[in-house]
């Protein structure tokens, strides 16, 4: 086993000892966001815990990140479940996406946003290349505090966001999206839907 793989899932086994249990966090994102086919975007690829998730389901996605090193652990986690070939992984910033307009059924961010320079600007791309709905989750109060705690057991403190979720809320509204909340243990789950609502 690699060895990024490795040092991956014993900072899971970290995390869900301090009740963050990630994999099952990225499960109750997808029960509650019902994606059924069509083309995925990932924005925030992190450590491919989502994008896993998503190719599990059998469904086809693409996810960028800035950061290379956390996506060369999400590519050897994906070969080493021998679920690469659904997915494809690009550098790219998420304030400026490479892709026309209505070009992804679903868009999807977890644990991105509170992490992104400009908010208001990937909010705006991933609005526009979205089709029919946008999916973001982010750490509520009690994820910040687990997260805060493991960063510190590293020696350094966790971003904060420049942008709580209640002002994500807000701005989806304003651009004519249909929100729907979701809570969990340690995140809140954004289902914003372009036109009707479901």
């Amino acid at each position: 086993m690699d060895n990024l793989i490795k040092q991956d899932q014993d900072r899971l086994k970290l995390f869900k000892s301090y009740g963050y249990d990630i994999p099952k966090a990225r499960k109750f994102i997808l029960t509650k966001a019902k994606i059924s086919g069509g083309r995925v975007l990932e924005v925030g690829t992190g450590k491919g815990h989502m994008v896993v998730a998503l190719a599990k389901k059998g469904l086809k996605a693409v996810s960028i990140d800035l950061d290379r090193k956390a996506q060369k652990t999400a590519r050897l986690k994906l070969k080493s479940l021998k679920l690469d070939k659904s997915v494809s992984l690009k550098i790219m910033n998420a304030e400026k996406l490479k892709y026309k307009d209505n070009s992804f059924d679903y868009v999807i961010s977890v644990n991105f946003i509170h992490h992104a320079k400009n908010p208001v600007k990937c909010l705006k791309e991933m609005i526009r290349v979205a089709k029919n709905e946008l999916i973001i989750a982010d750490l509520n109060k009690r994820g910040e505090k687990i997260m805060e705690k493991v960063h510190a057991l590293d020696g350094h403190s966790h971003a904060a966001s420049k942008m709580p979720l209640s002002a994500v809320k807000e701005y989806l509204e304003n651009a004519g999206l249909v929100v729907k909340i979701y809570r969990d243990v340690c995140q809140t789950v954004i289902i914003a839907m372009k036109g009707a609502a479901r």
